[in-house]
């Protein structure tokens, strides 16, 4: 995006593993196309605003939003096509960004991008509560190790996604029916709760939950997504948590992997390396034997 007007005049960045929080202060600025603006991946990110002070109008693939303070706002900039930070009357205007990879979401296309360029007041419900976390995160006062980091970067991933399917089922994404989304929402949970079992198949699903195993993949699928891969996503973000924990750092990875319904620990480092770009074995070096060294 190109900018106009008096450009960033500071904040801070808040490393959270698998994802960013990045406070912002800026004068009046308007931003465009022309030029990227954020973090240089930001087309393969969400990014989740939420003004602490002043205003953000925004116009994403068509849709025009704006929200203050109080208010969520999300989008991504491979279709942003402008944005307009305004201050409050005291002058002020300041931002707080959630930077998220979009492969660690469980949304997928279309539903992410039914969610992206709308805003919603963060005025009591889950909305609230991650809007709280994220101030939370942002006080300069607060240290965090880098396991913690870890840790809490994830806590921040689940309130994003549950949010996010908040705004599905609200309507924000014009899904046809409530009840089908209530359905799909269970069924998520179902899978959350059992990621442990190796039985846990797309048959044994429908059959927890009376349908049948198309009409289970017919629910994914109005999501963009699979059933067996929303397994494999969850599996493998949980083992990641505890990879990252410190605590757990004399735990063997094939023990960790395992826990979480992997059979193969050859199978669960590929799939591993393949999403996160390193091996386990690489990752939990990086993180949770951090503090040690």
């Amino acid at each position: 995006m190109r900018g106009s007007g008096a450009p960033f005049i500071g904040g801070r960045v808040v490393d959270l593993g698998v994802a960013v929080l990045e406070v912002r202060r800026y004068r009046l600025v308007r931003l465009r196309r022309e030029t990227a603006w954020g973090r240089s991946e930001g087309e393969d990110a969400i990014q989740l605003i939420l003004p602490v002070r002043g205003t953000v109008s925004a116009t994403w693939a068509g849709r025009q939003d704006t929200v203050t303070a109080g208010d969520l706002y999300a989008h991504d900039l491979a279709r942003l096509d402008e944005m307009v930070l305004r201050p409050d009357g005291r002058g002020g205007l300041e931002v707080a960004v959630v930077i998220i990879p979009k492969p660690v979401l469980p949304l997928r296309a279309p539903a992410m991008d039914a969610v992206l360029g709308h805003g919603v007041s963060a005025d009591g419900g889950v909305y609230e509560l991650l809007k709280r976390f994220v101030e939370a995160l942002s006080d300069e006062k607060l240290s965090l190790s880098p396991a913690d980091g870890q840790r809490l970067g994830m806590v921040l991933v689940d309130l994003v996604s549950v949010c996010f399917s908040n705004m599905l089922g609200s309507g924000a994404g014009g899904r046809a029916s409530c009840r089908r989304q209530d359905l799909a929402g269970r069924i998520r949970a179902y899978i959350q709760g059992h990621l442990h079992d190796h039985q846990l198949t797309p048959r044994s699903i429908a059959g927890a939950h009376h349908i049948s195993v198309s009409y289970l993949h017919r629910l994914f699928q109005d999501e963009g997504d699979t059933v067996s891969g929303f397994i494999r996503d969850q599996r493998l973000r949980c083992a990641r948590r505890d990879l990252a924990d410190a605590a757990l750092a004399d735990v063997p990875i094939r023990q960790i992997a395992a826990r979480w319904g992997f059979g193969a620990p050859a199978d669960f480092s590929r799939t591993f390396r393949m999403v996160y770009g390193e091996s386990p074995r690489e990752f939990r070096y990086r993180t949770a034997r951090t503090p040690r060294e």
